[in-house]
């Protein structure tokens, strides 16, 4: 199978099983993940990576994963801490049979209505109604250039306003929607010179989040430390070596010398 045809397989599937935010995201991090292996397929990948890149806790992707593996679409085998990494294997619907499997868990779910699901945070989320579309576009999960990334990021507009936000409200109360854009370009402008030619929108925009947060935390830190030091060498009552009043005191200082050496009695 190609990578169209596991969207397709995916995107097919949830018209009769709908999925969890979460289970889309983990779902596609693996897909992305099999692509950069040049679809080694099954492949080996640890949990604490999956747990840094998506930012969900590797209690969260044990449960997840084993609801894909109900739903048919991955195998998996558990691993062993410090020993070996859990192994993936992304399925093909038409092969497994797994479309029974998912016309199972569909009339499962149909029966019970909405679904509630609390997650750690204590945020609740409806397990029939979300879905990749609403949160990122069907393709921000994948790698584009950085050209293109740039692009995308740079219009959505709707998160740029969200991001700026919540950074005013983080303190940074003179951060606006014009100097978002100005780090935005900031950042692409990094990741060229670092070497990178692609990235996917979705990792993007974490990867921004984190370093504008970490950017706006040092040159804030970088002005308190500046003002500290020009309070610090300033020296209340100090004569400027340029002013006028300390050319009067060396004038008056050369005068009372020259007086001086003219009223040694030498030669007389």
């Amino acid at each position: 199978m190609t990578y169209i045809d596991y969207m397709n397989q995916f995107w097919q599937m949830n018209r009769s099983v709908e999925f969890s935010s979460n289970e889309v995201f983990l779902y596609f991090y693996l897909l992305n993940e099999c692509n950069i292996r040049g679809w080694q397929n099954p492949f080996e990948h640890p949990n604490k990576i999956i747990v840094l890149a998506t930012g969900i806790s590797e209690k969260t992707v044990i449960e997840v994963r084993n609801r894909l593996q109900q739903k048919g679409l991955i195998n998996f085998e558990a691993g062993k801490r410090n020993a070996k990494s859990p192994i993936y294997y992304l399925l093909d619907v038409s092969k497994t049979g797994s479309k029974k499997v998912s016309k199972t868990v569909s009339k499962k779910v149909s029966k019970t209505g909405n679904l509630n699901i609390k997650t750690k945070e204590n945020k609740t989320i409806n397990s029939l109604r979300v879905c990749v579309g609403d949160l990122f576009s069907e393709n921000s999960f994948f790698d584009k250039s950085l050209d293109d990334c740039y692009m995308e990021l740079k219009k959505n507009q709707h998160w740029a306003e969200t991001l700026t936000m919540n950074t005013r409200s983080a303190g940074y109360h003179e951060f606006t929607l014009d100097s978002f854009y100005e780090y935005l370009e900031r950042f692409f402008m990094k990741l060229q010179n670092e070497g990178e030619t692609a990235k996917a929108p979705k990792d993007a925009m974490s990867y921004f989040s984190r370093w504008l947060e970490l950017k706006l935390k040092n040159e804030k830190d970088e002005r308190r430390t500046n003002k500290s030091g020009a309070r610090g060498n300033s020296i209340p009552g100090a004569v400027n070596p340029g002013s006028n009043a300390s050319g009067s005191a060396s004038d008056s200082q050369a005068d009372g010398l020259k007086e001086w050496i003219n009223g040694l009695p030498i030669g007389q």
